[in-house]
């Protein structure tokens, strides 16, 4: 019994690894234009989100990045000085304040998106196709897991 959690450990070891490696990988190839090249990490995080999913509030900036309002204050004044994104005043209800991309915002963001496509078509020439589907299928569960684990019961898989 003790060996299998041995094993265990060691395979959640490996797979922190990768998906570290990944993330740092990709962040680095995706924020190889000058402009990106000046944000933080978590701004250019925050750009790249606006970007995919539209206008946010700040508390759910907060949320999906898991850290406080003031913090994401703080990232979101350095882009708004940036010019990458600016802040404006929601059409529902004029009390809420939406943070969203400039067009100086929206040109890294697509310069990014477009570098992102160019890699992704670049690696998916050299992996097989049987071994895609099987990379794509495992994807597509951890996100699912991550999602259902997230909205689900949150604290049982937050880090203690």
């Amino acid at each position: 019994m003790k060996e299998d959690d041995s094993d265990q450990n060691r395979n959640i070891q490996k797979i922190l690894e990768m998906v570290f490696d990944l993330v740092t990988s990709f962040t680095k190839i995706l924020s190889s234009c000058e402009e990106a090249e000046n944000m933080k990490t978590m701004e250019f995080y925050i750009m790249l989100y606006i970007g995919m999913k539209g206008s946010k509030k700040m508390s759910e900036l907060a949320e999906i990045f898991s850290t406080t309002k003031s913090n994401v204050t703080l990232l979101v004044n350095g882009l708004e000085k940036k010019r990458y994104i600016r802040r404006k005043r929601s059409k529902k209800d004029r009390r809420v304040v939406e943070i969203c991309l400039t067009a100086k915002g929206e040109k890294i963001y697509s310069k990014t998106l477009e570098s992102f496509v160019q890699l992704i078509k670049h690696i998916v020439k050299l992996i097989p196709t049987d071994d895609l589907q099987i990379i794509s299928e495992g994807f597509f569960k951890m996100v699912q897991i991550f999602s259902n684990a997230k909205n689900e019961n949150p604290e049982e898989y937050r880090l203690k």
